[in-house]
């Protein structure tokens, strides 16, 4: 083994010692960690803000004396929408100071008397963007203790005929010991949201360079606009956002309107990373998507239905695009593969599968356990967990392909293009006018142009090669700086040959104007003092004439070589010959 490999060894060797000693000091700081904390366990800074707060659901009453059903107002026989009704409580007698009464409403107007007196009603924001309801709102209402056995009453109306209506998590306490206890209880919740998010935005942005040099496959753009809106309707739903915004009307929309977002950006992912076979599939998911959401806004602003009332629409479509997804994995998963790599997609796709299939089923038995704090907790996880596995094998295929992609590329370079002057070589020439054979009948118009550097052979001979090169490298930049003016395009088809194409209306006149533009250009070059070398270019054109039918381009190619081949010999005639020329340099 030579030195370079026994070093290599060593070095392998002394950072397996420190990666073996940096994983013993995680684990002790982890033992320490556990060890106290399990020790000296004492109540959380929310426990001991709610201490002495007691639930305060259970004993409410209409005004007839029947019992309440706080969390179904909707269904009380009583009830209809816009018609006032009231539930009342009595307060403790022993109520004491600093108390408040903490609830969570759901689709309620609605005021706090305490003996008739209005102690709390909440502010309601006009707005035509808004729904007709407060949405889910938090209240804290403070007491006193001259309140000690009065009657509490919560006056309502109900909004929607079929939506739940609902006063839930009642509690007679602290306002602030809840508030954290909420925020506690929504920490799981928030903190996957904002991954969500982040892992949308990073999907997002990790699209525009992947997209650089591949035929635009925006999978990656697709799943991270699915992530974001998945990530902002979760986050509404938490409700906290009120206790920055205390809008809940406004937060309410905001749901609304991000469940709608979900479906086109997840249908175009999946055509995306899977494709579908039946391309209609995606044009009427996408279509029905976009007049839902134009239907919605329109029953909305027109005072007709607000995007509350119009959710099962948004419910079956969700539906339909849930159904699209579960169908595209599972055959995905199934499909059979022949690269080694493609199985590691399978295998990571297949876990993000299991993780939110694992996490339904989870929060299903969660929901009928009595878990109703929140029951899409591990939902919300295998969610973030499916989309990392599927953004990671996205990712990592596109960047798989970004590199095919730069290899095709640089082989196109060396097919396509001429290594010393960069412009297109005589195959990229002569396969241009291949396809301009098959089109000639439908353009305005098509010319070619034909260069010749004069001088080569001589300044190759006598001054060197280099000269040579340096001579086709400055007669390459006039020629396809004056065709690119006009949109043309410039090709060396020879040693001191170049072609120029143009393509469309007033072929003429362009082809003309090149002819200007170069020449200007040569004599700009040439007026320079103490040049090296001299650039002299004969050039000439021909347009094809759709009139003659049996024309083709390889006549008018050769009709323009036979012109410049004419302007050649007009240009030695009056031209200082290159021996004399260069005789003086």
């Amino acid at each position: 083994m030579n030195k370079t490999g026994t070093e290599t060894m060593k070095k392998r060797k002394r950072n397996s010692i420190y990666h073996i000693f940096y994983a013993v000091m995680v684990v002790s700081f982890a033992v320490m960690l556990i060890w106290a904390a399990a020790a000296n366990g004492e109540q959380s800074p929310a426990a001991l803000l709610s201490e002495g707060n007691i639930p305060f659901e259970e004993g409410w009453y209409l005004a007839d004396g029947s019992a309440a059903d706080m969390s179904h107002l909707h269904k009380m026989p009583s009830v209809e929408p816009y018609r006032e009704e009231s539930v009342y409580h009595a307060l403790p007698d022993d109520l004491g100071e600093g108390k408040s009464l903490c609830f969570r409403t759901k689709n309620i107007n609605f005021k706090v008397y305490v003996d008739g007196e209005l102690r709390y009603e909440p502010q309601a924001r006009e707005s035509r963007v808004y729904n007709r309801s407060l949405g889910t709102r938090w209240s804290y209402v403070p007491l006193g203790r001259e309140d000690a056995g009065a009657t509490a009453e919560i006056r309502f109306q109900t909004v929607y005929r079929n939506a739940r209506a609902c006063v839930d998590h009642l509690v007679l306490g602290t306002a602030a010991g809840e508030i954290v206890s909420t925020f506690t209880g929504k920490s799981v919740a928030v903190a996957t949201c904002l991954l969500l998010l982040f892992a949308g935005l990073v999907l997002m942005i990790a699209d525009i360079p992947a997209n650089m040099q591949l035929n635009k496959n925006h999978e990656l753009l697709y799943l991270g606009l699915f992530a974001i809106s998945i990530a902002v309707w979760c986050l509404a739903e938490t409700n906290l956002l009120q206790f920055y915004t205390d809008d809940s009307r406004l937060l309410q929309t905001l749901s609304c309107c991000s469940l709608m977002m979900i479906p086109i950006p997840l249908v175009l992912y999946l055509d995306a990373a899977f494709g579908f076979q039946r391309k209609w599939v995606v044009q009427v998911i996408c279509g029905i998507s976009a007049t839902e959401f134009v239907l919605c806004t329109t029953l909305h602003f027109a005072g007709m239905m607000d995007y509350h009332e119009t959710l099962t629409l948004t419910h079956i479509m969700l539906a339909v695009s849930a159904a699209l997804l579960f169908y595209s994995i599972v055959k995905n998963a199934f499909a059979v593969r022949e690269s080694n790599v493609r199985n590691v997609y399978k295998a990571i796709r297949s876990v993000g599968l299991v993780s939110i299939c694992f996490a339904t089923g989870i929060d299903i038995v969660r929901y009928y356990r009595g878990h109703n704090s929140d029951s899409a907790m591990f939902v919300r996880i295998g969610l973030l967990i499916f989309i990392l596995c599927y953004g990671s094998a996205s990712l990592e295929r596109m960047v798989n392909a970004v590199k095919l992609g730069m290899q095709a590329e640089f082989v196109s370079q060396l097919a396509y293009h001429d290594g010393l002057t960069g412009v297109g070589n005589r195959t990229a020439f002569q396969e241009r006018l291949e396809e301009l054979e098959g089109q000639k009948r439908e353009l305005s118009g098509i010319a070619i142009m034909m260069f010749d550097v004069n001088d080569l052979k001589y300044v190759n001979d006598h001054l060197g090669h280099q000269r040579g090169d340096d001579l086709i490298v400055g007669c390459a930049d006039i020629i396809r700086s004056a065709l690119e003016k006009e949109s043309g395009a410039c090709f060396r088809i020879g040693g001191d040959e170049f072609a120029g194409v143009i393509v469309g209306d007033d072929a003429v006149e362009r082809c003309e104007r090149v002819l200007t533009l170069f020449r200007d250009a040569m004599d700009s070059y040439n007026a320079v003092p103490n040049q090296k070398i001299r650039i002299s270019i004969a050039g000439g054109y021909a347009v094809y004439d759709a009139a003659q039918e049996d024309e083709m381009l390889m006549d008018v190619y050769q009709q323009a070589d036979v012109r410049m081949y004419e302007n050649k010999k007009q240009i030695k005639s009056v031209q200082v010959k290159p021996a004399e020329f260069y005789r003086n340099r």
